[in-house]
């Protein structure tokens, strides 16, 4: 193992689940779906994907019933060419999970620090609330690792946070192009719409914006010195067969973590290629760059005790890079026969937790977040 990293760079695109994005890993023995209805680029409607939402999907797929109108798949090597070409090339997380079963906010915030006060996302029609959290960027400053962050105008989801809000180290999404030669040690990247995949949006537009960013880095001579961590939010409304982990739960007793499936690809000329079948959740992206970057535990356990990924980072590279930017794209021939996927792994814990209070940088506490009660 390798447990070291002169670059880390996380983006967060939105809304899609592994079944969803990725039929073409099934080729490759990942335990995904195939043959369900193609769904068509764009598609033509955001589904629900509250909490409420979620809570209903739960209880329909636990009962082993699907909802048509999200039973859908894209195809992926058609439309997604280069992610196909990254997930059959780097290590594909079949088993990640979205941090909570919601929707955007809490989980863009467990990807940045390991909690959230809120459930929900807050209205954009009022102030916008401000906590002070830690984040593994701010973390990475108090210990002097570089950062910077690349977002829409708004600077979401960095603005909720205390310490980040305003920072001269968050910029504008496209400015990584121009940032790969000069790139921090710890990088994260999240895009306004269209190009950040949330539905109604074509998903092609935002591939391209992640293949232009991962392209500079390559252009820079930063391809083996560089992790890549390339994950999606929240389910988004769509369907997923895999039945996830119930490990954390809110007071109605409804499962709150893990939430359903989304992908997560990781690459990088160091890192091994292969289907990884362990489950993590969005809390072990924190964990993973802050031990590649060798960074001390960040202090909130949810994210200082989750699976890492460290290991699948070799001490050399093996993996040449992927196509430069709007070359054709020939997919790599995948196992022939193709291996059958691995039985799931049993679950992280013995039995699920009631969700804990937040931990604010000063320590003190908020309560656990609870409100988008269900019942």
């Amino acid at each position: 193992m390798a447990a070291d990293a002169k670059h880390v760079v996380v983006f967060v695109q939105e809304n899609h689940t592994t079944d969803n994005y990725f039929p073409s890993m099934r080729a490759w023995g990942a335990n995904v779906a195939t043959g369900w209805p193609i769904q068509p680029n764009p598609p033509a409607k955001d589904q629900n994907h509250t909490r409420a939402a979620y809570a209903k999907w739960l209880h329909a797929q636990q009962a082993g019933t699907v909802t048509p109108a999200t039973h859908t798949q894209f195809d992926d090597t058609a439309v997604l060419p280069y992610y196909a070409y990254l997930a059959a090339t780097g290590a594909f997380l079949e088993n990640h999970c979205s941090g909570f079963g919601t929707n955007s906010t809490p989980n863009h915030l467990l990807i940045v620090g390991g909690q959230t006060p809120t459930l929900r996302n807050p209205s954009r029609s009022s102030a916008q609330p401000v906590w002070d959290m830690p984040s593994i960027l701010g973390h990475a400053g108090d210990h002097g690792v570089s950062w910077k962050a690349y977002t829409g105008a708004s600077s979401y989801p960095l603005a909720f946070y205390t310490q980040l809000a305003g920072s001269p180290n968050i910029v504008r999404s496209d400015q990584i192009v121009a940032d790969a030669t000069s790139l921090a040690q710890l990088s994260m990247v999240w895009h306004d719409s269209p190009y950040d995949e949330h539905p109604v949006a074509d998903v092609s537009r935002g591939q391209d914006k992640i293949w232009q960013a991962v392209d500079a880095v390559v252009r820079a001579g930063l391809w083996n010195d560089t992790v890549f961590l390339l994950t999606w939010d929240d389910w988004g409304g769509w369907d997923d067969h895999v039945p996830t982990p119930d490990v954390e739960h809110t007071p109605d007793g409804v499962q709150l973590a893990y939430g359903p499936r989304v992908p997560l690809l990781m690459f990088g000329g160091r890192v091994k290629a292969g289907v990884e079948s362990r489950w993590t959740s969005h809390v072990s992206i924190g964990k993973t760059a802050l031990e590649l970057l060798g960074l001390p535990a960040l202090g909130v356990p949810r994210l200082d005790d989750a699976v890492s990924l460290t290991d699948l980072v070799q001490a050399d590279p093996s993996t040449p890079a992927p196509p430069a930017f709007g070359s054709t794209i020939t997919q790599p021939p995948p196992p022939s026969p193709p291996p059958t996927p691995a039985p799931l792994p049993p679950p992280p814990v013995t039995s699920s937790t009631p969700i804990g209070p937040v931990l604010l940088r000063n320590g003190s506490t908020l309560p656990p977040p609870n409100d988008q009660p269900l019942t």
